[in-house]
């Protein structure tokens, strides 16, 4: 019977693998269109501005999601597979409560520093407007995670991959109608369309729950759920803010201390690493759910050894991947922005040397979280964002800059990998 089982989980996570691995590779081609878009029609200094609101953004949301991406999937089967099983709605139901209340903190902190928020988050003084954007579009990017967490957790890897396909192409069309690209008109734009469809996607979750259950009625208490969520994500917060500030710092730090060309011409080497990192995250999305089923069925030893074999593969596709864009950087950054940023190519060389290291990472992060309610992620990546933050303000040239955030990725792969080796003996 446990062959069978351990047959039936291999089945379906390989679909789930093929399913996912597909929909982000499109994923992947459609951030390559919006940034060839952006590239061609906004000014350098505009593009630079974009790309430092952007991380922003990534940032803020991730904070506002408050860690629950993370505990939900973990949660829902463990809900299931317990015994007894447990309702998953007041878990849902909790998660939102908290949302809400961290992105209400976020929202009054930016209001009361706004002038110091303006300067970090969209890298230009006097422009409340635009800051106020970035914060909406921030908070309805958290409930798209949050979308997302729910189809993760319950395994319909299918609607989790085609919704965030869907949220891709939908953004790209303000790109190509509107007459005019500024950086207000693109955010903007792609706040209406996200609001759209994560307002669609909730009311249809919603919409089927009633028409199964007869009502939404819950059949305990939210405070318990609360707690737990509270107790699980409060760490992983932490995490989340310190993961996409290892993004967004850089380009914050070189924009409030250069200049804005200079920011853009650095966000070319990040967006080939970023570009293709979400290649190896998806394991890690998939592996998150399936490890936390298999705790609850006592099958931790099945796990590891799918984790191991997964590593080899990520470090020898990781190597080949980084050979390619080293040897064609020249053709790829003409391609996917312009002649003028081929400048950056000597630069690029070395951002890129960080797939490696953030591979082996986004393999680890979820595999960690779903063996420990500790907090680890958010330990090690304090660690390696402390050392961003020196390593940055001993750097004076974009070529320092760079080799310093490919020493913190090294630091962040290696943390990762020695974390994990800890806590599966657990």
């Amino acid at each position: 019977m446990l062959n069978a089982l351990r047959k039936k989980i291999g089945t379906g996570m390989r679909r789930d693998i093929v399913w996912t691995f597909s929909i982000q590779i499109l994923i992947m081609l459609c951030s390559f269109a919006i940034n060839k878009l952006l590239a061609n029609r906004m000014s350098i200094d505009d593009f630079g501005q974009y790309n430092v609101i952007k991380r922003s953004v990534q940032v803020l949301s991730f904070v506002m999601l408050a860690g629950v991406g993370i505990a939900i999937p973990r949660y829902i089967p463990l809900y299931k597979n317990g015994t007894p099983p447990k309702r998953i709605l007041p878990l849902l139901c909790a998660s939102i409560i908290y949302i809400i209340g961290v992105s209400l903190i976020v929202f009054l902190v930016c209001m009361l520093f706004s002038s110091q928020m303006q300067d970090i988050i969209i890298g230009q003084h006097d422009n409340m407007n635009l800051l106020l954007i970035a914060l909406a579009y921030a908070f309805v990017l958290a409930m798209a995670q949050y979308a997302f967490a729910y189809y993760r957790g319950i395994g319909n890897f299918k609607w989790y991959n085609s919704t965030q396909l869907a949220m891709q192409l939908s953004i790209i069309v303000p790109l190509i109608l509107l007459p005019i690209i500024t950086v207000r008109y693109v955010f903007a734009s792609w706040l209406i369309i996200t609001l759209l469809l994560v307002t669609y996607l909730l009311g249809r979750e919603l919409w089927l729950f009633i028409r199964k259950n007869g009502s939404f009625r819950l059949d305990s208490p939210l405070k318990t759920h609360l707690t737990t969520i509270i107790k699980y994500s409060s760490g992983r917060l932490i995490a989340d803010f310190f993961q996409f500030s290892l993004s967004a710092f850089p380009l914050i730090y070189i924009s409030n201390h250069l200049d804005l060309q200079t920011t853009a011409y650095f966000s070319v080497g990040l967006f080939f690493v970023t570009m293709v990192t979400p290649i190896f995250s998806f394991m890690g999305i998939i592996l998150l759910p399936y490890i936390s089923q298999s705790i609850a069925r006592h099958e931790m030893a099945t796990a590891n050894r799918l984790v191991n074999r997964l590593a080899l593969i990520y470090v020898g596709t990781s190597l080949l991947i980084t050979g390619f864009i080293y040897i064609f950087t020249r053709f790829l950054t003409t391609l996917l922005f312009t002649s003028d940023y081929t400048v950056t190519t000597d630069l690029t060389h070395i951002i890129i040397l960080s797939i490696l290291p953030q591979a082996l990472y986004m393999l680890y992060r979820n595999t960690i979280d779903a063996v420990s309610v500790i907090p680890y992620n958010a330990i090690l990546l304090g660690f390696s964002f402390v050392a961003m933050v020196v390593s940055f303000m001993f750097s004076t040239t974009l070529t320092q800059f760079a080799w310093a955030y490919f020493g913190v990725s090294v630091i962040q792969g290696i943390l990762s990998w020695i974390t994990w080796k800890l806590v599966k003996k657990g």
